[in-house]
């Protein structure tokens, strides 16, 4: 029995050395996937946390230009509102500055170029402005919606060119006068004497 016992000893330790290298093998191998697989999960994570990164600098970028299109869009409007209010005050001062017979005269011949400029009235209302500028546009003139000195020229030329209803401005006659002859002794500054003194001396 003794023997026995040796024998079924010594075969279980042989059975033991055979399989502790298989076994080291395993925990091995075990040991290097634990590895890999941490590896690969350190990647994945990375590779999230980038992504969101990405991701929310996407979103803050959006926002940024969203946020500058409307900012524009507001300073846009605003110089808008500032050019309209400058015409307007504009209008209102050349308004008061033009005689009241220019304006009846330029109010006339716009709407005889088709320009409505409201009542003809010699007051430059904004109606007048918003014709001064349809024709001021219309004849390729720097818009600014006054009646200024090349639009007065140009309307005007141009309504005198075209018949009209107005009277002719007076100008001087062309009836030929006698001309008195020129004085024959003195100067603009010593006019001529009369005769009766110049036969004295």
């Amino acid at each position: 029995m003794h023997k026995l016992a040796i024998i079924a000893l010594a075969a279980a330790m042989g059975l033991a050395w055979s399989t502790m290298p298989a076994v080291a093998a395993d925990s091995d191998k075990t040991v290097k996937d634990k590895a890999v697989d941490a590896k690969d999960t350190v990647k994945e994570k990375t590779s999230e946390a980038w992504d969101k990164t990405k991701e929310k600098t996407s979103e803050a970028w959006d926002k940024t230009k969203e946020k500058t299109t409307e900012a524009k869009d507001k300073v846009d409007r605003g110089i808008d509102k500032t050019r309209a209010k400058t015409r307007e005050a504009k209008d209102k001062v050349a308004g008061k500055m033009e005689r009241s017979d220019d304006i009846r005269q330029a109010q006339t011949a716009l709407k005889d170029k088709g320009h409505d400029p409201g009542p003809i009235d010699g007051i430059h209302g904004p109606r007048t402005s918003a014709a001064l500028r349809s024709y001021q546009k219309a004849e390729n003139i720097k818009v600014t919606g006054r009646l200024d000195s090349g639009t007065r020229s140009h309307l005007m030329g141009q309504a005198s060119a075209t018949p009209s209803t107005a009277t002719p401005a007076a100008s001087p006659s062309t009836v030929n006068q006698p001309v008195p002859p020129p004085a024959s002794v003195g100067s603009p500054s010593n006019p001529p004497m009369p005769a009766e003194k110049a036969q004295t001396k």
